[in-house]
């Protein structure tokens, strides 16, 4: 394993000077409420209990990441609308992420690396009915808030769409111009992108992964087992 703090390697990686580097990161994020002990809409509105949480999750499975944020509408300020108003606005699940984000990022300085997981533009044009160029902006500025709060890492949650691919081509650059800004590293989870992909193992089937940014290959449930959880780690990091 890399003798530098995961955060450098990151930083190594978006850089260009991370060949041969790792980082293991589950996608576990409602599985650190089990540690809470809160249901769902409590913990992930409340920016104490979110930090907490995923600071004791990250302890008990020995994981070099955590995640912030993995998408699942947590755009959205009320109702059913696409509202960057949520930003700044206590109680909302956008707001509660980046305060968590810079919570945890004062704790734990380079010791661990931060991943957060944003809806794309296509899949926030689709969610919230709003048009590619106005869901790109909006995508600019929640990935911006993110890399400001102190997030290493941000996964684009999104496929490449089949209408107004030049607006979305347009907001995954802005959002890589951003990354590098930041010394930070741009993913794609879907199909399409410009940015690197994940290499996605298992839960159920953890092996060893040399280099690169490993992930589960699907997000953790809620209810998944914390002893399941630290096998992957430790099985994926030999």
């Amino acid at each position: 394993m890399s003798a530098k703090p995961p955060r450098k390697r990151v930083q190594a990686m978006a850089q260009g000077r991370g060949a041969g580097e790792r980082l293991v990161v589950p996608l576990a994020l409602a599985t650190a409420a089990q540690i809470s002990a809160r249901p769902l809409d409590e913990f992930f509105t409340d920016p104490t209990q979110l930090a907490n949480g995923l600071l004791e999750l990250q302890r008990a499975i020995g994981s070099e990441a955590i995640v912030v944020a993995l998408g699942d509408g947590f755009e959205r300020a009320s109702g059913n609308q696409l509202d960057l108003a949520a930003l700044d606005q206590p109680g909302s699940r956008l707001h509660t992420a980046l305060e968590a984000t810079r919570r945890l990022r004062a704790t734990l300085g380079d010791r661990v690396a931060l991943l957060a997981g944003v809806s794309g533009p296509a899949r926030l044009s689709q969610d919230f009915g709003v048009d590619m160029s106005s869901a790109g902006s909006a995508f600019g500025t929640i990935v911006k808030a993110f890399f400001e709060a102190g997030a290493d890492l941000i996964l684009c949650l999104d496929e490449a769409p089949a209408t107004d691919v030049d607006l979305w081509q347009d907001a995954l650059k802005t959002f890589g111009n951003i990354a590098r800004f930041h010394r930070a590293l741009p993913l794609c989870w879907g199909s399409g992108g410009p940015f690197p992909s994940p290499q996605l193992v298992a839960l159920d089937a953890p092996s060893p992964v040399a280099a690169g940014i490993v992930t589960t290959a699907e997000p953790v449930a809620a209810d998944a087992s914390i002893e399941a959880l630290r096998h992957w780690v430790a099985s994926v990091s030999v």
